[in-house]
């Protein structure tokens, strides 16, 4: 069989890197301490002040996914993402025209948490998943490591424009780049389906195979699909791996100069070795994920994150610790990986988006009681050591789950799709 010389997926890869470099999530995580911390001075405003406005993001992007998935779902995932492109910079410059007020500094978070999770994975995962079947691990973890791009990126930027012409300024640059460099590229680039352009997943086309077809879907619904104890079991396991990464990430200054006496510059070491293995970790376990059964390699992920737990446990050596940081980042890298993948193994394409965005909720509300569970029980047994041991056994649950669930529940098609991908 003569294959296509380029396969337009890849641009599909492309363009949703771009959205998702600089979606919501690597403007809040990379940037919000830095535009909070220059607003803070401006007007007056307490940490605790300021910190409030981080829960009402995340808490309204955690409530909005499941919507995302279900506007996904009619939509398609290019009309979606440059609406909520367009949404997004429409937010960031109502955030830059504040006044002052706290209120309105909360309100300006909560518009920019419920209209931009769109900006994120959860857009770009439907369009992957039907452009791709054997190689959808690679293609997927490619687009979703722009997140690492736009978490380098930004804070340089932003501290730049703050530093030169203000925080107002450089929100106000922000929306622009949004709107001038973001958005035609994810319209130009991203496309929902390879079906109008007469081509199969993977880049077959139908006068090729003329007997061929897209993977097959289980033909469930939705509402079946959330009675079914695969689903329960694997939103608890994204639950669990959301919790066990942000009861450590949120806590790592108090853990690692407390228990190991590290000084401000080296945490910001270990974050930023931590940080530069979550590009590696998205790439490398969507690499896996094509050519190992998926939770076979979440299982993988909880045993790096059981191991870092442990290791800020019962050591204080450098060394060590950044690699426990290393290994942090890897399994963070591949949990995003599998929440979409796992969705369109075990569910089908036609409704991933939505299960992708149930599966968003359930990782985004443990990550939601992580950090407090984590101090609470710190503050309980006058240390970091106990929480951090409870931390790395509470992985067996999940791996437990993992193991349970057993072979991929969508059609024949993607049975054959997994079989060519074991042969190669």
């Amino acid at each position: 069989m003569r294959n296509t010389p380029y396969f337009p997926g890849w641009n599909v890869v492309a363009g949703s890197g771009v959205g998702i470099a600089f979606g919501s999530l690597p403007f809040f995580a990379a940037g919000f301490a830095l535009l909070a911390g220059a607003m803070a001075k401006d007007f007056g405003w307490s940490q605790p002040e300021v910190a409030k406005a981080a829960s009402i993001f995340l808490l309204l992007q955690m409530v909005a996914y499941p919507f995302c998935g279900w506007l996904l779902d009619r939509w398609g995932s290019r009309r979606f993402a440059i609406t909520s492109i367009a949404l997004f910079a429409a937010s960031v410059l109502v955030l830059s025209r504040i006044d002052g007020s706290l209120l309105q500094f909360y309100l300006a978070f909560a518009l920019i948490g419920i209209v931009s999770a769109g900006t994120n994975v959860v857009s770009y995962a439907r369009a992957v998943a039907l452009w791709f079947n054997r190689k959808r691990g690679l293609a997927l973890g490619i687009a979703a490591s722009g997140q690492a791009l736009g978490s380098f990126v930004i804070p340089i930027l932003a501290h730049r424009l703050i530093s030169t012409h203000g925080w107002s300024f450089a929100l106000v640059a922000m929306a622009a780049f949004e709107l001038v460099i973001c958005l035609p590229l994810v319209a130009l680039l991203v496309k929902d389906s390879p079906k109008p352009f007469g081509l199969l997943p993977d880049g077959a086309s139908s006068a090729q195979a003329p007997g061929a077809s897209a993977p097959a879907d289980d033909g469930k619904t939705v509402g079946e699909i959330v009675r079914t104890a695969v689903f329960w079991k694997l939103a608890i396991c994204f639950a669990v791996m959301g919790m066990s990464f942000y009861a450590i990430a949120p806590n790592i200054v108090y853990i690692l100069t407390k228990k190991a006496g590290m000084s401000l510059a080296d945490v910001a070491t270990v974050q930023a070795a931590s940080g530069i293995a979550v590009l590696f970790g998205r790439i490398g376990f969507g690499y896996l994920l094509d050519r190992v059964h998926a939770p076979f390699v979440g299982i993988v992920a909880l045993a790096l994150t059981s191991i870092c737990a442990m290791t800020y446990a019962t050591t204080s050596i450098p060394a060590l610790i950044i690699v426990a940081a290393v290994l942090s980042g890897l399994a963070i890298g591949g949990d995003t990986d599998l929440m979409p993948y796992l969705a369109s193994r075990y569910f089908g394409t036609a409704a991933v988006s939505r299960i992708f965005g149930w599966f968003l909720f359930a990782f985004f509300l443990g990550a939601a009681i992580g950090p407090v569970a984590f101090a609470q029980l710190s503050a309980t047994f006058g240390g970091s050591d106990i929480p951090l041991m409870l931390l790395a056994a509470l992985q067996i649950i999940p791996a437990l789950l993992f193991i349970s669930i057993g072979r991929y529940r969508t059609g024949p098609a993607e049975a054959s799709g997994l079989t060519a991908a074991a042969s190669s």
